[in-house]
């Protein structure tokens, strides 16, 4: 009998631990629109076409930046100011983040740093 409950406890603590060890599904983020339907419909307008930027709108060019300097950039405009800008130009363009993610134009940090790089980067 003895023997008979160290064998069913052994095999409680094993289904137990057994579900331990097992990771919870990561959630997968899906986006309404790809990178670039959300750079021409959105960011095209101020950062121009190939990434040139647009003096009249005071928007930066992004097509010098490394993929690290955009994704920074994307990360703090995204979560708030909460990187490296200060300037008011980088304020108005979080107020506008907003906007868009509201209307679904919104994006994976490094799918659009990603995407901005290989697509305007002119050091390549």
């Amino acid at each position: 009998m003895k023997k008979i409950n160290i064998a069913l406890s052994l095999m409680v603590a094993l289904v137990v631990l057994s579900g331990c060890n097992s990771k919870p599904k990561e959630e997968v983020k899906t986006y309404k629109y790809t990178t670039d339907v959300v750079y021409k419909e959105t960011c095209l307008h101020c950062h121009g076409a190939k990434g040139e930027g647009v003096a009249e709108k005071k928007s930066p060019a992004i097509n010098k930046l490394s993929i690290q300097e955009l994704e920074m950039a994307l990360f703090d405009i995204k979560n708030g100011g909460l990187g490296q800008s200060t300037a008011s130009e980088h304020e108005v363009m979080e107020h506008n983040m907003k906007k868009l993610t509201e209307k679904g134009y919104d994006y994976d940090i490094k799918a659009m740093a990603n995407y901005i790089f290989t697509t305007f980067n002119q050091a390549k």
